[in-house]
Formats: structure tokens, C-alpha cells, sequence
């Protein structure tokens, strides 16, 4: 005999939103975790199979955590687990490698101006200059960079990835900033 009866609508609705909170998420972060982890990888295949693994595992959470825990802090979670699933990758292959061409173009490319073919090659010039710039820095500098203007995280969420303090997240962006900023005045002198 079956007693499981009709489905409880608010379960239904539970899962209808859940489904759409994946879908969202999905949707929202699958371009910018590509772009973290082509920026740590230098490999786009490898950052594609990271992305994958970390939005995987996202579907493959437990309704009751993933609405309790992940969701209140998803952009975090997402990149934490990417930045795992990059450092498997490493240990795997007994590679580190460093990517010259930072993913930060995007967000760079968003911000250029729309004008006539003089501004487009200045801002292309500008992007490249930048890129080969924040390529070079320090290690952890590079990180919180990457995911301060490509995953638009805030301070506590890059402390919350990189296992930094806020305060120390705070010393690398603005240590990097002012390195950028003044190699890019001595590159324009």
C-alpha cells in the first residue's frame, strides 16, 4: 500500500526554487569562474573542466545545505571550491603555470570605450599593457586582483576563499594597486 499521497505543495515550490536558485547561479558565475580559472591555470580546457567540477558540485548538494549554507553565500563557496579544484589540477599534472594573458580582459573590454578606431586601438594597448602588468605580480597579489575585478567579490568574500584575513586581503589590493598604477604611469612617461 503506498501512503505517499499527493506531493506537498510547498515542497514542490521548495524544489521549483531550488532548481531556479541552480539555474541562476549557473547563469551568473560559469563566465567568471572560466575566467579565475584560466587566470591560475593559463589553460582554457583545464579552466573549463574546473568550472565544471565546481558548478558539478554545486548541483550535486543537498536541498537542506544547499539553501542553509551555500546559498547565503554562494559567490565564496563557488570560488573556493574552484580554487580547490585549480590546485587538483596542479597537483595532478606537478605543473604550476603562470598565464600571460590574465582573464581580467574581459572586464577590461566592458570598460572600453565604444569610439572610433583610434580609442579602440588605445584601450586594446592599454588592456595589453595592464594584463602583462598583473600577470607579473606576486602571487597572492594576483589572486585577490583576480577575484576582486573579475569575480566582484568583496573583501570578506576573497578573505573567506583565500583563507587570508579581510585586513591582509585589504594590504594586497591596495599593495597592488599602487604597483599597477605606478608601472603603468612610467610606462606612459
Amino acid at each position: 500500500m503506498d501512503h505517499t499521497g499527493p506531493a506537498n505543495p510547498a515542497d514542490t515550490t521548495k524544489k521549483a526554487l531550488t532548481k531556479k536558485a541552480l539555474h541562476d547561479a549557473v547563469a551568473r558565475y560559469q563566465r567568471p569562474l572560466i575566467a579565475y580559472a584560466h587566470a591560475r591555470t593559463g589553460n582554457l580546457e583545464r579552466a573549463r573542466d574546473a568550472a565544471q567540477e565546481t558548478l558539478l558540485s554545486l548541483c550535486q548538494q543537498p536541498a537542506d545545505r544547499l539553501e542553509s549554507e551555500i546559498l547565503p553565500r554562494l559567490a565564496p563557496w563557488l570560488f573556493t571550491v574552484c580554487r580547490n579544484a585549480v590546485i587538483d589540477l596542479h597537483r595532478k599534472e606537478h605543473t604550476m603555470t603562470t598565464t600571460d594573458n590574465l582573464s581580467l580582459d574581459r572586464s577590461i573590454s566592458d570598460r572600453a570605450t565604444s569610439g572610433g578606431p583610434a580609442e579602440s586601438a588605445e584601450a586594446h594597448d592599454q588592456q595589453h599593457h595592464l594584463l602583462s602588468l598583473v600577470a607579473a605580480l606576486p602571487t597572492h597579489q594576483r589572486e585577490v586582483v583576480q577575484l576582486r575585478f573579475q569575480g566582484g567579490l568583496a573583501y570578506k568574500d576573497i578573505a573567506e576563499v583565500t583563507g587570508h584575513s579581510v585586513s591582509y586581503v585589504g594590504v594586497l589590493l591596495h599593495e597592488a594597486i599602487v604597483s599597477l598604477r605606478e608601472q603603468l604611469i612610467a610606462l606612459n612617461a
